[in-house]
């Protein structure tokens, strides 16, 4: 579920912090998060993400291409089960991420709800056989949708994920789901929650449960920050985690 607290839904966004309707987005940071998933041993990954967004009409793209570094492989990004010849520690790319989402709903009517369909593909860039990815291609479809209620605005996601199964492994095709809220400090500054769940992907496993408070500051009419922290409660999660993500709109 990194690419869920890495950064937010782009309904959200416009919710959250108010961006052109048209334009170029580019983000970076880094995350971090820790954890045992189940095993003796603790794992330690270091996510490094170049971030670039583009937004036209109804139309959001998205593209995600990431720096890895994983002490103890155990799980990949996702909490997909990682299989290879791993060393203590691993780096390296990551696997690339793609998505489009389409506006069905931009807040306009009376209504005032926000609904996005967005779709995404996992391409395998990162080398299964140093444990920084499965190898394989993944598929998702999910509905974002959010309402602002004056200063706070409540946000949730529903998909469901299509898995490449790995040699000798066969992952189930969860669905997962997210669900949180967000609320105006200041003119500039946002607090929110968001809890994350996900089935598990295998017979053995365990669902992911997640919980995030992020912080999100305009630095000025282009610039962006988001900072946040996660907690786990599941061995398919990380015990505990945190980053910041740094962005620049064109």
């Amino acid at each position: 579920m990194r690419s869920a607290r890495v950064i937010l839904p782009g309904l959200l966004l416009v919710l959250a912090v108010p961006v052109l309707a048209e334009g170029l987005t580019v983000s970076t940071g880094v995350d971090y998060s820790r954890g045992k998933y189940g095993t003796p041993t603790t794992s330690e990954t270091w996510y490094v993400p170049v971030i670039a967004r583009y937004e036209t009409g109804p139309m959001l793209y998205k593209l995600t291409v990431p720096y890895l570094r994983i002490t103890n492989p155990s799980v990949g990004p996702d909490g997909e089960p990682l299989s290879g010849s791993c060393g203590r520690v691993e780096s390296g790319l990551g696997d690339t991420v793609a998505s489009a989402g389409y506006a069905l709903l931009d807040g306009s009517g009376s209504s005032g709800l926000m609904l996005d369909l967005v779709g995404k593909v996992k391409l395998p860039t990162a080398d299964e056989d140093h444990c920084l990815g499965t190898g394989k291609t993944d598929y998702s479809a999910q509905l974002d949708v959010a309402r602002a209620f004056g200063a706070i605005s409540g946000f949730a996601t529903l998909g469901w994920k299509k898995f490449g199964d790995p040699a000798d492994t066969d992952l189930r095709d969860p669905l997962f789901a997210s669900l949180g809220l967000v609320g105006r400090l200041a003119p500039a500054t946002y607090l929110g929650v968001a809890y994350d769940w996900r089935q598990k992907v295998t017979a053995n496993g365990d669902e992911i449960q997640e919980l995030t408070l992020f912080l999100t500051q305009r630095l000025g009419p282009s610039w962006k920050v988001q900072l946040y922290a996660l907690k786990g409660f599941s061995d398919a999660s990380p015990d505990a985690g945190g980053g910041l993500l740094l962005s620049h709109s064109f």
